[in-house]
């Protein structure tokens, strides 16, 4: 097992990484072929109210969050070719996913994303305290965008001292910049 500490401070790690909570010990394990039906799910899932304001026939609308889940994937194995794609698991069962990029400037969260079913218990948040130990413990900020419609997440993000940087088409970029001080 790897600790938390060693994962982030070495992305060229790919095992399985511990993370202490509230609910439970988290597993962060590399993504496998195995988990596209969850990770679609988890998209679908996590997709804000609005895309749920138009009514669409059912197919119409799988064929729409395929087509979505699709570019987002491609879009973020393109960009961050480096990132560690993870699975959270809980008690071995897949609870979410988290990609984060560490281009050496900064520990970058593209994407995180918790089931429904158990949001607002605490895993969101020691995931991030982890990753904002990295940060801390290598002197970088912690950076991030969020839907600006998204408001659980920006509570999260806000309660935890991220700031708003800049707002970009509905999307906040935020930071948490590592107190000085850090080695």
């Amino acid at each position: 097992m790897i600790d938390a500490k060693e994962y982030c401070t070495d992305p060229r790690l790919h095992g399985i990484v511990e993370i202490p909570s509230p609910s439970g010990m988290l597993v962060l394990r590399p993504e496998r072929p195995e988990d596209h039906d969850f990770r679609f799910r988890l998209f679908c899932d996590s997709r804000l109210p609005e895309w749920y304001v138009i009514e669409l026939d059912a197919a119409v609308r799988d064929q729409l969050m395929r087509h979505q889940f699709v570019a987002q994937t491609t879009t973020y194995r393109q960009r961050f070719p480096r990132a560690r794609f993870d699975i959270i698991e809980l008690g071995g069962e897949p609870i979410g996913r988290i990609v984060v990029n560490r281009p050496g400037t900064m520990v970058h969260i593209v994407d995180h994303a918790i089931v429904p079913a158990l949001r607002n218990r605490g895993i969101g948040t020691a995931i991030m305290r982890a990753l904002m130990q990295e940060a801390q413990d290598a002197g970088l900020p912690v950076r991030l965008k969020v839907a600006s419609s998204n408001d659980p997440s920006m509570k999260l993000y806000l309660r935890l001292g991220l700031v708003p940087i800049e707002t970009i088409p509905a999307y906040i970029e935020m930071q948490w910049p590592a107190p000085t001080g850090a080695a």
